[in-house]
């Protein structure tokens, strides 16, 4: 029960009452609430749909959030309000998909990309595969989550920011994922994009958390005075919403970085108030951090008993951690203070205990850097198939682009010049007739010639068997029977005549049946030309058994009937 609802059950005794109040109250809040988007300037329209979204309304439930952005979709649909429609109706999305686990919130962004592009909202379906990434990212999936960050990023990218600004607020993702990646530079450009938008969007970014997240790519890049500038713009921005726990936080980071440049002095008070506030905040890692820095900067200074104090601290958390990078500072520290105090006997045993921390850390830190680089190297691959996929299409879309411009062009001309092509047409057209009749009749005298000359063939094989002929003439001729009938080239004469006569056909032969051999091929040219079985065999130089089994073989690998079917098949290509 929330304050106000206590306030209210105290004023009306009557818990029913409320309930029924708060759902009449909340929606009046829905309609004044898009009424009073439509009537602000349009650049901050959207910002505003985004922070009403986005805020915690006591009592609010998922039916009523659903009920009412569906109100309020209706409503810019009603105003012609097309971009609040359809960020209206992302929203809807997002509400459902956030309930859930992150890898099946991302399953639901991306069915959502889907509807999205069905409806041809090309930049909307974009946003979906962006909180698709999103999901991801939280998931600590980041080779998907970056895949679909990219794959939104291309579509922004064409659009541009000009037309469509609020896309620059999508680029903190991508900067999130270079993060992850090691990547602090291209994180640094990507989060520096999302600054752009401060001050319109600051309701629904958190910049603080920007600025901060910058400051510490510059702090892992060394370059400290840039790190510097960032957590003092982190540390303003905090203080201007008045959020305490930001504002230490920065100035903490801030005091560790004057830690890394030896400035110890500016370092003390920064470190001191951050571990302070995450205490109060019950920031257990950070006090920690906080305190065993402080150690270590008294203990430079030679101050001893506040170094004491703090490792006194810090002990506990550090005994509950088990976190390595905890150990190894607690034994430096504890190392340093032996051997300043004189305490030898203590000293050698710290300096065990450090090295082998020393050395659990290096281990982890080499493999977060295999990891890094094994996911670096996937998330390239990835990408790059991805590339490869997305050029084919866009390469597929502008071939048909082409040709469809192309078609268009010769559309014009041809009505243009519509009675001179008539005339040439019907010319052509003549011709082509003519070379059709002559090129058939060629295909039928070739055809004719081949089984002459088989029929020929046949008829000396038969002389042989009756004429007593000398052996070096019987071997002459059995070697002039067992040559191929239709050799390669007689094949390629033949095709050539058949094109002729039926353009095309072995083309849709091999589009329609693309496993045929090239047995399969010339039986079914045969077959077109209607040719019994017995030419077939004497054309082809094989036995009309032969032919008989092809067709059998034939069909079953085209699976048709053992009857017929194949003289219908050749008809229709």
């Amino acid at each position: 029960m929330t304050i106000l609802a206590d306030h209210y059950l105290y004023s009306l005794r009557n818990t029913k009452t409320l309930f029924l109040l708060l759902l009449l109250c909340h929606g009046r809040l829905v309609f004044s609430q898009a009424d009073t988007i439509l009537a602000l300037p349009v650049e901050k329209q959207l910002p505003a749909l985004w922070k009403w979204y986005r805020a915690d309304v006591p009592g609010l439930d998922s039916l009523q959030v659903m009920t009412s952005l569906k109100a309020a979709e209706k409503l810019f649909a009603e105003k012609n309000k097309t971009l609040l429609r359809r960020q209206t109706w992302l929203i809807q999305q997002l509400c459902h998909a956030k309930r859930n686990a992150p890898e099946k919130s991302a399953a639901i962004m991306l069915e959502a990309a889907t509807i999205a592009g069905n409806k041809d909202w090309e930049l909307i379906q974009a946003e979906c595969w962006h909180f698709a990434g999103d999901f991801f990212l939280r998931g600590a999936m980041y080779v998907p989550a970056f895949e679909y960050m990219q794959k939104a990023k291309n579509v922004f990218d064409k659009y541009g920011s000009e037309k469509y600004p609020h896309v620059l607020r999508y680029e903190g993702g991508i900067a999130n994922c270079y993060y992850h990646f090691g990547e602090y530079a291209e994180a640094i450009r990507y989060f520096k994009e999302t600054m752009q938008l401060i001050g319109t969007w600051s309701s629904v970014i958190y910049y603080p958390d920007i600025e901060n997240t910058i400051a510490l790519c510059y702090q892992q890049l060394k370059q400290y005075d840039s790190a510097v500038i960032w957590y003092n713009q982190s540390y303003h921005a905090a203080a201007a919403v008045k959020d305490s726990f930001y504002m230490a936080l920065a100035n903490g980071n801030l005091g560790f970085t004057y830690y890394l440049q030896k400035q110890y002095d500016r370092a003390l008070p920064l470190l001191e108030a951050d571990y302070m506030t995450s205490v109060h905040a019950n920031e257990a890692g950070s006090a920690a951090i906080a305190a065993l820095t402080l150690v270590a900067i008294y203990l430079k200074k030679g101050q001893l008993a506040p170094a004491e104090k703090y490792m006194n601290l810090s002990r506990q958390i550090v005994y509950t951690s088990g976190n390595a990078r905890l150990w190894k500072i607690w034994y430096e520290n504890l190392y340093e203070l032996s051997k300043i105090k004189g305490e030898y006997k203590n000293t050698g045993r710290y300096a065990d205990s450090l090295f082998f921390y020393k050395d659990s850390l290096a281990a982890l830190n080499d493999k977060k850097s295999f990891n890094q680089a094994v996911l670096k190297l996937e998330t390239e691959k990835h990408m790059n198939e991805v590339s490869q996929l997305e050029n084919k299409r866009r390469q597929q879309i502008l071939l048909r682009n082409s040709l469809l411009a192309g078609l268009v062009l010769l559309a014009i001309i041809a009505l243009l010049t519509v009675n001179r092509q008539l005339l040439k047409r019907n010319k052509e057209k003549e011709l082509a007739q003519q070379q059709l009749q002559f090129a058939g009749q060629e295909l039928a005298n070739y055809t004719q010639q081949l089984k002459e000359k088989n029929d020929l063939l046949e008829q000396l094989r038969n002389e042989i068997n009756i004429e007593n002929e000398s052996l070096e003439r019987t071997g002459n001729i059995n070697k002039l029977l067992d040559t191929t009938i239709l050799t390669e080239d007689d094949w390629k004469k033949f095709r050539q005549l058949f094109e002729k006569v039926y353009p095309g056909f072995f083309i849709r032969l091999k589009e329609k049946i693309p496993d045929l051999s090239a047995t399969d091929t010339r039986l079914l040219a045969l077959t077109k030309l209607q040719l019994s079985q017995k030419d077939m065999a004497a054309m082809l130089g094989v036995s009309y058994d032969a032919i008989k089994k092809a067709k059998q073989r034939l069909r079953k690998k085209i699976s048709l009937p053992e009857e017929g079917g194949l003289e219908e098949l050749v008809e229709m290509i």
